[in-house]
């Protein structure tokens, strides 16, 4: 073997075994990059305040009238949810909607919005 290529003019096994490897861990660095945060699901008109309504109900009819859903982490940082219009995801933001929740996902890069891969209910607010 000379140079990494063998007497036959073939790349060697090591050069494609190290190819795999980082294929791999290629692959699963969105899954590591995943962040868990908690906090509400609401609507973007409303943000963090529905005005002492119930901010299910509240929710839901601002999103029946066109106003999309968000991430409230605190009063002053509310999040725009990329993927709301995946059909899991919609379908468990309706299913969460006004209450507290802990999502999984990813931040965008601007810190305004996030993609969301998971929602539950926490432990502490069940």
């Amino acid at each position: 073997m000379i140079s990494g290529r063998s007497i036959y003019g073939g790349t060697s096994m090591r050069r494609i075994l190290s190819i795999g490897i980082v294929l791999c861990v290629a692959s699963a660095l969105p899954l590591l990059a995943a962040d868990t945060w908690k906090g509400s699901i609401s609507d973007k008109m409303c943000g963090a305040d529905h005005k002492g309504q119930d901010a299910t109900k509240c929710t839901l009819g601002c999103i029946d009238h066109g106003s999309p859903y968000v991430f409230v982490v605190s009063k002053d940082k509310v999040l725009d949810i990329e993927n709301q219009k995946d059909e899991k995801i919609a379908a468990e933001l309706k299913k969460h909607a006004g209450h507290n929740v802990e999502i999984t996902g990813t931040m965008s890069k601007d810190g305004k919005s996030v993609k969301i891969a998971s929602i539950k209910m926490p432990e502490t607010f069940k």
